[in-house]
């Protein structure tokens, strides 16, 4: 038990290693469209933008959920909310009863990662769908809103059905659980909570959006570090997005520029790396030029900043415009 408590403070400390402080935005002239993702000085709110009616049409909190269950009628992956920096283990065990709190010791713990490829999926292949491997996966459910850990469960996932049909339980094997969660046909994913044991539809209908402003996990491969990072993730099923290049003129990038063949599945072309922790600050390197594809439409985009008017951190701004 001792060496559970360490590994939960092991992991509260270095996701709390790097902190803000404000800094003044560099002024900058826009030849654009400029929105703010209002997410908060804690990142707590996950924000859904639309680029073709330039706005955010819906936001819920990171802390809503645990899983998220794919819709795609072809897939069939069970993701981790990476925004509260969860993890999972999975054991070579069939039953609840036979896991005991040294099944957390000495495990591969696996994170979340952004791009939401299914080869780097934390659960990875549970079954020879629609059955299961019947495998005990061992969840670190991660952070609160305080940096606090909040505790670890037992998940199994049974089958598919015409849904998936999942049991979960305390680490001991107490407060046993079972769920069915359904795809929905109108959205990447549905979501379920250990904490409510409730079926939820979180994010808007999947052809209403392109962006998605929130934390989510990733990993620091020279520091061995599992972290939380706060960025732009895409739409798996409408947006693709890529690194032009950081030398352009921002104004003077025209449809000319695209290239179709840089655009791939990965859901964090624009990510993160917008900015850089230099000296307790947030640095916006705002000559990053991104381009978006939202169905058949191109945009340009930018970042321009990561404090408000009050430096107050958790306010991303950017810039971007439609490519003809």
């Amino acid at each position: 038990m001792k060496k559970i408590i360490t590994f939960i403070v092991i992991t509260i400390t270095l996701s709390s290693c790097f902190k803000e402080k404000s800094v003044k935005p560099k002024d900058l002239t826009n030849v654009g469209d400029t929105f703010v993702a209002q997410m908060g000085p804690d990142y707590e709110q996950q924000l859904y933008f639309n680029m073709q009616t330039a706005e955010f049409v819906s936001q819920n909190s990171r802390f809503d959920y645990d899983l998220a269950f794919d819709c795609d009628p072809n897939k069939f992956n069970v993701w981790l909310n990476g925004a509260k920096l969860m993890l999972c283990a999975q054991t070579d065990k069939t039953n609840f009863n036979q896991i005991t709190a040294s099944d957390t010791l000495n495990k591969t713990w696996r994170v979340e990662f952004g791009y939401g490829l299914s080869d780097s999926n934390s659960i990875g292949n549970w079954g020879n769908y629609p059955s299961s491997f019947n495998k005990v996966y061992l969840i670190n459910r991660g952070l609160n809103i305080r940096e606090e850990s909040i505790g670890f469960k037992v998940l199994k996932i049974n089958d598919f059905t015409t849904g998936y049909n999942i049991s979960y339980a305390n680490i001991d094997g107490s407060d046993l659980k079972t769920a069915f969660i359904p795809k929905d046909p109108d959205a990447n994913f549905v979501y379920y909570s250990f904490t409510d044991h409730a079926v939820k539809k979180l994010e808007p209908f999947k052809d209403n959006w392109d962006l998605n402003f929130t934390m989510y996990s990733t990993y620091f491969y020279n520091e061995k570090l599992s972290y939380k990072v706060t960025g732009v993730l895409s739409n798996p099923s409408r947006s693709q997005t890529y690194l032009l290049d950081s030398t352009s003129d921002f104004s003077k990038i025209s449809f000319a520029d695209v290239d179709l063949s840089r655009f791939n599945e990965k859901r964090d072309g624009i990510g993160y790396e917008w900015k850089q922790y230099e000296y307790g600050e947030y640095i916006i390197k705002s000559s990053k030029n991104y381009i978006v594809r939202s169905n058949e439409k191109f945009f340009k985009l930018r970042m321009l900043d990561f404090y408000n008017s009050d430096g107050s951190k958790g306010y991303p701004k950017f810039e971007y415009q439609e490519l003809k």
